[in-house]
């Protein structure tokens, strides 16, 4: 795009802009004296409604007035006692002629003394509060009110004083049809009116199309002032609430009047301005454009000279004139330009002479930089500078045209040159940091490879390997775990004379946290029970004591029992742990009944209870961990508790307690063959002989 094109574009960008601007504060400022000037009409239109309605209410009065003056001091005799049918015959007699829809006598408190017809079943047109109104100001009091059968009215009234005291007695109030103050308020504004009740029914004014579609119209707040279209003419509609006398709002009146001329000189006028403003705009658009033309061909002269000497032509330029304007200048660039590329053309043969000695250096010592590649580099390397070689000597190349000479190409070659070596020695620098890192890892791998098995074998060698030989019972236990070192554990020892302790327990996760876990559980275990007390007792002082010091929220699930020698009564208890299996000597397999109680170090001052079994002759005790019930096959299938149970009395009861561990654990081995260990795997065995 020309210069001079862009500089129109931009002008009627920031014109368009300005314009714009203009014009929507214009609409905004326009749209707000609209508002304004709605709100005034419509104050005005309510300050005539008002007179209109005062003017009915001082005709009521009037009316009164006359009326009442022949018979006061009777009407006042018959307020002050409340003489209904006095009142009655005095009204009738003096307001029966009137044109007034109705009349309320009412008390000096406001109370319907009479009202002509039946209004007695109704409201009093004036209330206390007006009524007092009147006492206190000595004004006329006027508004509109809804008479019976629906029919509006516009109300007044008057006081009535007892004559020598000047004291206020009661009050008449009398209404007029409000199609007298519509017909005042009509005179004063024109066009046409209408009148709809509370309820949206038309009361005044014809239903007619032009009068429906303004009852349509939307009006907010049910007030205001909007402008319909009818039969091709413009329409003002006007909406004003009609006030009730006791405050709220009795109806909508609605002014039309026809604003045809107004909307067609404010039409033809804003015709008239935007095609001022068009004019103008065009013409400025011109004046703009034929200036930058003859502005520009002398520039266009310039900058063709300009182009003649980049291709290397120095008398093809025109003649520019000088000054010190933006052309005069631009035309000493040219000249300067002109010998600046002869003073090039000099300069080149030099500087080519000089190229082909470089060629021949960079040549050599990209070649022996080449050398200290490796075998497929370098050759790619020696390849590419043959073809830049070959492309550098043919005129027609696009390679030789892009870079300018073989100076050039040469270059881009030394560059990347040295890119492959720059990468070539990153590489070598990252894979012996890479080298010497893998080495580091692995001493220290290997170190605490050794320190974990170092570690297993001190737990393995803290579970007892051998148990007691004893001539009612023997017993066996294994543990495998998971990884090095485990959290499982088993125990057996005295308590006291003839009473021997035996545990499985199980601490929540595995490896080196679980593993300091259980020895610690184990030492407090033996302490604890050697103490005497019982199971229950022994585990609820461990559990306390364990909870204390638990900063890692750890904790271990037991079972603990006592064996007396003498009998095989056993008393147990288990903290949360899996309940053991009794194989009896006759077959069947039997759970140990569970005790209540949680794992130990959850939770502090948690209740124990503690039951009893008793093993005969040939009867097998199994204790275990959930390593055993819950591991898993290589299809996901959990080993589970009846096969624990099965495997337990396969080919009969077992007659000895290494018998039945290698029953279970070879079914388990079976089971699980080719399935990594997802947990500790832990048995203890006690079998009764007496």
């Amino acid at each position: 795009m020309l210069l001079r094109t862009r500089i129109i574009v931009f002008v009627l960008l920031v014109v368009a802009a300005v314009a714009g601007l203009v014009f929507t504060v214009g609409a905004l400022r326009e749209a707000e004296l609209g508002r304004r000037i709605a709100e005034l009409k419509l104050q005005q239109l309510e300050q005539a409604w008002n007179f209109a309605v005062m003017g009915a209410a001082d005709e009521v009065a009037e009316r009164l007035l006359s009326q009442a003056a022949l018979s006061r001091t009777r009407l006042v005799e018959a307020i002050q006692h409340q003489d209904q049918q006095g009142l009655a015959r005095l009204a009738e007699a003096t307001f029966k002629d009137g044109g007034l829809m109705r009349v309320d006598i009412l008390g000096d408190s406001g109370q319907l003394l009479w009202a002509s017809g039946d209004g007695l079943e109704h409201p009093p047109l004036l209330g206390a509060s007006r009524l007092a109104e009147i006492r206190q100001s000595g004004r006329t009091i006027s508004g509109a009110r809804a008479m019976p059968g629906g029919a509006l009215g516009v109300v007044g009234a008057i006081s009535v004083v007892e004559p020598g005291s000047g004291r206020m007695v009661g009050g008449i109030a009398a209404a007029l049809p409000l199609a007298q103050a519509l017909e005042a308020f009509h005179r004063t504004t024109g066009g046409r009116l209408y009148v709809t009740n509370a309820a949206g029914q038309l009361v005044y004014g014809k239903d007619e199309g032009l009068g429906r579609q303004a009852l349509e119209a939307s009006f907010p707040n049910r007030r205001g002032l909007t402008l319909i279209s009818h039969d091709g003419r413009y329409q003002e509609a006007a909406l004003l609430p009609i006030a009730d006398l006791m405050g709220g709002r009795l109806a909508n009146l609605l002014l039309v009047r026809d604003v045809t001329q107004a909307m067609a000189d404010r039409l033809l006028w804003d015709k008239v301005l935007g095609g001022v403003i068009a004019i103008l705009f065009i013409a400025a658009l011109l004046a703009l454009f034929f200036f930058l033309r003859r502005n520009f061909a002398v520039l266009n002269d310039a900058v063709a000279a300009l182009h003649d000497l980049s291709r290397g032509q120095r008398g093809g330029y025109v003649e520019l004139p000088h000054g010190s304007d933006e052309i005069g200048r631009i035309a000493e660039a040219v000249e300067a330009f002109s010998q600046a590329v002869g003073e090039v053309a000099r300069v080149g043969v030099q500087r080519e002479r000089r190229q082909r000695r470089q060629q021949r250096f960079i040549r050599r010592q990209m070649e022996q930089l080449a050398a200290t590649l490796q075998d497929e580099a370098r050759s790619e390397l020696l390849d590419e500078l043959k073809q830049m070689e070959k492309a550098a000597g043919d005129p027609q190349s696009a390679q030789s045209k892009g870079v300018g000479d073989e100076l050039g190409l040469i270059a881009l070659g030394f560059s990347r040159l040295a890119t492959k070596v720059s990468v070539q020695q990153v590489q070598l620098t990252q894979l012996v940091r890479d080298l010497r890192e893998a080495l580091e890892d692995k001493r220290k791998l290997i170190s605490l490879q050794q320190e974990l098995e170092i570690a297993a074998s001190m737990q393995l060698s803290i579970l007892p390997r051998q148990f007691p030989v004893l001539p009612m019972l023997d017993m066996i236990a294994s543990m495998e775990p998971a990884k090095e070192v485990g959290g499982d554990f088993y125990d057996v020892f005295e308590v006291r004379d003839g009473v021997l302790g035996v545990v499985v327990a199980d601490v929540s996760g595995k490896g080196i946290p679980a593993a300091f876990f259980m020895l610690i559980s184990r030492t407090m275990l033996r302490t604890v029970a050697v103490a005497g007390g019982g199971p229950a007792e022994t585990l609820s002082r461990l559990n306390n004591l364990l909870a204390a010091e638990n900063e890692q929220t750890m904790f271990v699930t037991v079972f603990y029992a006592e064996i007396e020698l003498a009998t095989g009564v056993i008393t147990y208890c288990s903290g949360g742990h899996n309940p053991p299996y009794v194989a009896r000597v006759g077959g069947a397999v039997e759970m140990v009944v569970p005790t209540t109680g949680l794992a130990l170090a959850a939770f502090p001052d948690m209740p124990y209870g503690e039951k009893t079994l008793t093993l005969a002759r040939g009867d097998t005790l199994f204790m275990y961990t959930d390593g055993v019930n819950e591991a898993f096959a290589l299809d996901d299938t959990m080993y589970g508790v009846d096969r624990l149970q099965g495997a337990l009395v396969a080919g009969g009861p077992p007659t000895t307690a290494t018998v039945a561990l290698e029953r279970v654990m070879s079914d388990l081995r079976v089971f699980t063959r080719g399935a990594a260990q997802s947990d500790d795997i832990t048995a203890m065995v006690v079998h009764w002989k007496a």
